[in-house]
């Protein structure tokens, strides 16, 4: 499952994930919880939440998902740490990749209907990430300080339309650094 899982993604687990393993604790599934998740902070420990009706083919995906996800932060923790990452790259494009490689472990072509599939389950992670304490905190402090700045503004300039390209360009700011410089290039 590893072998397939890192010819999908081109690379290798880094040699950490190698020598010391990666911890999968399984864990009964409640209503709280989601079926998986691991700490960006250790991704090779992955918890999974499983419940009595769950077969082998979602158990296998499960893990594979979660398995995908660990790859993915391992490289960003071990590999390519030079640079902060952005609250995008780590939650709409890590879902969708996840998602995507995850099917094509399991064999499953990427046709039309399980490209819907796979949009559904980034959306849904991504909605579930983005309301997640820390990552409201995130955006409730941008938005906070954008009216805390424009506030003066709004006073004597109600236009609202201009205030909310302004606060566009501030939300851009959570977007990867190259992509921000291409966007502004191409609207010159």
């Amino acid at each position: 499952m590893l072998q397939k899982i890192e010819a999908v993604c081109g690379d290798t687990f880094p040699d950490i994930a190698k020598e010391t393993g990666i911890q999968v604790l399984l864990y009964k599934k409640t209503s709280q919880n989601r079926y998986g998740c691991i700490e960006e902070s250790n991704p090779l420990e992955i918890s999974i939440y499983l419940s009595k009706t769950d077969n082998n083919n979602t158990t296998k995906e499960l893990l594979i998902r979660m398995l995908v996800h660990s790859f993915i932060w391992q490289q960003y923790e071990y590999r390519f740490r030079n640079r902060e990452q952005t609250l995008f790259e780590d939650i709409l494009a890590d879902e969708y990749v996840t998602s995507v490689a995850t099917f094509m472990v399991l064999g499953r072509k990427l046709g039309k209907a399980n490209c819907a599939k796979i949009l559904e389950q980034a959306i849904d992670e991504t909605v579930y990430r983005l309301s997640k304490k820390q990552t409201q905190n995130k955006l409730i402090d941008l938005v906070y300080s954008f009216f805390q700045e424009e506030n003066l503004k709004i006073k004597k300039s109600p236009n609202i339309i201009e205030h909310r390209e302004k606060l566009i360009l501030k939300l851009l700011t959570f977007l990867p650094k190259n992509i921000i410089i291409d966007l502004n290039f191409s609207s010159e």
